[in-house]
């Protein structure tokens, strides 16, 4: 019991500026930057310890969403429990694994492991041997046929080590696709889900920073610790990976060809599957064990006349990296801005539309999901497992790294281009006064890096709502320069922490903005769709 107490006090504090303590769930004003601060302050503390998966600071942390969607009058999304628990396996990594490329009888190259690849799996039945297969160029792995686009050609691909390239082709102004703005296709977790598809025995993807959107060290840093993976998903690739481009071209000149020549076949239409006539090799020994996951999520049920029995769904992750005890000084990653900062707009949201029932005709979910760092395996499990039929959800809208800067003048949607849901947020938007503004950023992927994508894999169109980047009053780029910053020196870092300059009227913004949203959206007969040009579509 006593690491109960503080959470029993700080609890009761946040519930307290909500006029909600002591049993009480009654509430009517309107939400206050008072309430968000609270929710932060709580979740981002060092108690939590950073909130990673399988740790005692992420319970702490869904108790405290359960606990409050059971003060605010939520109820059970999960019969009658709040809680979706699950299974997660845990990956370590093997610091002695090894990538061998030989020719016929002849080693040619073994890559530096961390230096010039990383390399994982997720199967336990390929984690204590080696693994190895014919080595094949594929392009950008891409089939997307509502684009006329084919890298595969029909070649049969099982059995092969796949090498390919990360993001798109005619990744530029003016190009393929989406020009610069990476699309689905050009994810690297699109290029997995292929390369199992195909039946490959395994894949490496070749890393330029530019198409990644991050560098290489990046990739040393989160491949080199310990991933998760949901052992429900039956993974069937012996491993995946990725290797530096100049390693890259060392396999191609082993293979007597050019990468720069096979790139360039990459970008056209007609380009088809390459033999390099090598042999790649994997050995590693990885160590595996089973922790549980637990999404937490209440409803609140429509009361309008002619309720439509329909969900709108409104998410956001509250794990976080826990704590990294190579450190010295501050070994916790807080993440106040990723994520408590949406997991304050997700509670807040919670407790309005609790205490206004009436004013709904669709029901709403709010769900809070966890290991969102460790792959969307929180969502994913959610969308895959949803309490409601997946047919009657009308859309997920995501809460994502809040705006703790301020108020802009202008706001986007990340995805809400891939279906109708485009529309919605625009006029939402211009019935606050806000201008609407495109997508920015759209060649950081970030569409792809958030709870939004398990929805939309799933057939449920999605949004992250974002501020804009021109600040009300007299500096018009404060805020833009504030999310430079934090971007720059706090993302992902123990610097992640409540600062003094926060100004959470951003936060109220977005959650204005996200009302109209869901008015509009439970008006409207017809469910979003998604457009011709997306790579997701509603099932049927």
């Amino acid at each position: 019991m006593s690491d109960r107490r503080p959470w029993i006090m700080i609890m009761c504090g946040a519930l307290f500026a909500l006029g909600a303590c002591q049993g009480s769930a009654k509430r009517v004003e309107p939400i206050t930057v008072d309430e968000l601060a609270a929710h932060i302050r709580y979740l981002s503390s060092d108690l939590l310890e950073g909130r990673a998966v399988g740790t005692n600071g992420i319970e702490l942390a869904a108790r405290y969403h359960e606990d409050y969607f059971r003060t605010m009058g939520l109820e059970p999304a999960f019969g009658t429990s709040y809680r979706q628990a699950f299974k997660l396996k845990g990956s370590r990594p093997d610091p002695a694994a090894t990538l061998e490329v030989s020719g016929p009888g002849d080693l040619l190259l073994r890559p530096v492991l961390g230096d010039e690849f990383v390399i994982e799996t997720a199967r336990e039945d390929a984690a204590a041997g080696e693994a190895s297969g014919e080595l094949v160029y594929c392009g950008h792995l891409i089939q997307a046929p509502e684009r006329s686009w084919d890298d595969i050609k029909g070649l049969d691909l099982a059995g092969k080590v796949l090498l390919v390239e990360i993001n798109e082709p005619g990744n530029r102004p003016g190009g393929v696709f989406d020009g610069e703005d990476m699309t689905y296709y050009g994810r690297w977790t699109y290029k997995f889900e292929k390369a199992e598809a195909l039946g490959a025995a395994g894949v490496l993807i070749i890393h330029d920073t530019k198409g990644a959107a991050y560098g290489w060290d990046v990739l040393r840093a989160s491949w080199g610790n310990e991933s998760f993976f949901l052992p429900e998903r039956a993974p069937r690739l012996l491993f995946e990976g990725w290797v530096k481009g100049e390693t890259a071209g060392r396999i191609a000149a082993a293979a007597k060809l050019d990468l720069g020549a096979l790139r360039a076949q990459a970008e056209t239409p007609e380009f088809a599957p390459v033999p390099l006539g090598l042999t790649a090799k994997v050995r590693q020994h990885r160590v595996f064990h089973e922790v549980e996951g637990v999404n937490v999520a209440g409803i609140v049920r429509a009361r309008r006349p002619a309720a439509a029995k329909r969900t709108i769904v409104l998410s956001a992750h509250y794990d976080h990296f826990g704590r990294d005890k190579t450190l010295e000084g501050d070994q916790i990653y807080n993440g106040a801005v990723d994520n408590c900062s949406a997991s304050a707009e997700l509670l807040a949201l919670a407790g309005y539309f609790a205490q206004r029932p009436e004013r709904l005709k669709d029901d709403l979910c709010f769900v809070a999901v966890t290991a969102e760092e460790q792959g969307l395996l929180g969502s994913d499990h959610f969308a895959r497992h949803m309490p409601f039929a997946a047919a009657n959800v009308v859309a997920d809208i995501n809460f994502e790294m809040g705006n703790v800067w301020g108020e802009t003048e202008d706001v986007f949607a990340i995805g809400a281009r891939q279906s109708d849901l485009d529309g919605v947020c625009r006029e939402a938007a211009e019935t606050l006064g806000l201008r609407y503004i495109p997508e920015r950023n759209g060649e950081l992927g970030f569409y792809f890096r958030s709870d939004q994508l398990s929805f939309a894999r799933a057939g449920i169109p999605g949004v992250w709502l974002s501020q804009g980047i021109t600040s009300r009053g007299p500096d018009k780029g404060l805020i833009l320069k504030k999310f430079q910053d934090y971007r720059g020196t706090k993302y992902h870092k123990v610097t992640d922490e409540i600062q003094p300059d926060w100004d959470l009227r951003g936060l109220l913004q977005i959650l204005d903005w996200a009302r109209e949203i869901v008015g509009l959206l439970q008006d409207r007969e017809e469910l979003p769709q998604f457009a011709p040009t997306s790579a997701f579509k509603r099932p049927g």
